[in-house]
């Protein structure tokens, strides 16, 4: 990749142009000046959205507001607690200090303030329901560490897809823009200097974390929904419609079919039913149980969402309050005895999704992320379907430090299998 500073990367179509520029220029002189006026506007974007760009620990930010706040993702940040403070770096190598204000370890985006004296230079937050495949975008990171002084490094690309669901990533912006280690806790930019996501996952192959130009970004509507959050209570979680059990409808591709209402939970007393069909949530269209998963994780919990549903020839609409993701077991730290090192909740679809990965543990260095989605245990020769929190934690329980087991995953739109070597918990943990 190269620097931000003297950059000649340029939209593909605008590359062929320059590298055609003889016969061009002999075609049609007009056609070239144009090529090389749309590069200069590119790189003077580039100069001017490089200014609010932070480098913090092993990854990267970007300044959001003149008062100074940075948007980062939480695996970059986020292992200090609100209130404590980072060391980042400025383009030009200037050191500030950088208070943690909020996070939202589920989300994967954590909010700072640096405490140093602005106005700064900053990029507003885009419209991100606006963005479209194929729309050109621009990420700014540090991949690899490579920037010594806070200059960032800048990759294009086209937005490849929108609304995907992956696990805690709930309605991912998926890119071809190159996005490597460092890049995490960057801006995805438009061709106005606008951040429509935070840059912070990419699919991996054979093992190998580098680009595979498949990459995904948290939308900036998602998070311009849990900075009011963040600001008032610190670590934020998000919601989750407690008591639904979906599934694919017969015709596929017509909304969630409701299996079953757990009694007593609040989408029992919204009066949901099984056998509905959930064809609309927060005022945005219902395929299938992934998407409905996805428009309800972009908000925090606390928050009312509607939910439209058919039934029978009937259309009915309710009103519901989300509950936390971690409520239902609490978040903690799973099993006693042998160490994973996950926190967790009970998955909707079935089985146990990863709230959260703890730094170093067991689950970390096998490449456990957040959002997995549990769903098989095989420790020796005994295999577990994996149904809720609490059996995962029972079987973890009866196992000893130094166990291999394999994890059967649900990761984004396949499975895999995770071996691991269980460990000993930290005294801290205990």
């Amino acid at each position: 990749m190269r620097t931000v500073t003297r950059s000649s990367w340029v939209p593909a179509a605008l590359a062929c142009a320059l590298l055609a520029a003889p016969a061009v220029a002999r075609a049609d002189d007009a056609a070239l000046a144009h090529a090389r006026a749309v590069e200069r506007d590119l790189v003077a974007l580039i100069e001017r959205v490089s200014q609010a760009f932070v480098v913090i620990g092993g990854g990267s930010g970007v300044i959001v507001s003149p008062e100074g706040d940075i948007l980062t993702n939480d695996h970059v940040a986020g292992s200090r607690d609100v209130g404590q403070t980072w060391t980042v770096m400025r383009p030009g190598g200037v050191i500030e200090t950088a208070r943690m204000i909020g996070k939202d370890p589920r989300g994967d985006i954590a909010l700072l303030r640096l405490e140093g004296k602005g106005p700064y230079p900053f990029v507003p937050l885009a419209d991100s329901d606006r963005v479209q495949a194929g729309d050109a975008v621009i990420a700014l990171g540090n991949p690899f560490g490579f920037s010594k002084d806070g200059t960032p490094h800048v990759t294009l690309g086209v937005v490849s897809a929108v609304h995907r669901f992956q696990g805690g990533y709930s309605d991912a912006i998926q890119t071809d823009t190159a996005i490597n280690p460092g890049n995490s806790g960057g801006p995805l930019l438009d061709l106005e200097g606008r951040v429509i996501g935070i840059n912070g996952r990419i699919a991996v192959r054979f093992g190998t974390r580098a680009n595979t130009g498949v990459g995904y970004a948290i939308p900036a509507n998602q998070i311009r929904e849990f900075i009011p959050h963040f600001r008032a209570k610190g670590v934020v979680h998000h919601g989750i419609v407690p008591g639904l059990v979906l599934r694919d409808t017969p015709r596929g591709g017509d909304g969630a079919l409701v299996e079953r209402v757990t009694a007593g939970s609040a989408a029992a007393e919204k009066g949901l039913k099984a056998g509905d069909v959930i064809i609309e949530a927060g005022g945005r269209a219902v395929n299938n149980p992934q998407r409905f998963q996805g428009i309800v994780g972009t908000y925090p919990a606390g928050e009312t969402v509607s939910i439209v549903a058919r039934r029978g020839d009937d259309t009915i609409k309710v009103e519901v309050a989300l509950e936390a993701r971690s409520s239902e077991e609490g978040g903690a730290v799973a099993g006693r005895g042998a160490y994973l090192g996950v926190r967790m909740s009970t998955h909707q679809g079935g089985g146990v999704e990863v709230e959260e990965v703890v730094k170093d543990s067991p689950a970390e260095q096998a490449g456990v992320t957040t959002g997995d989605v549990i769903k098989r245990v095989v420790a020796g020769r005994a295999a577990h379907d994996v149904t809720d929190v609490n059996m995962l934690v029972n079987v973890l329980a009866r196992l000893e430090p130094g166990t291999d087991i394999k994890l059967t995953i649900a990761r984004g739109d396949g499975t895999v299998e995770v071996d691991i070597k269980l460990g000993r918990r930290p005294a801290n943990q205990r």
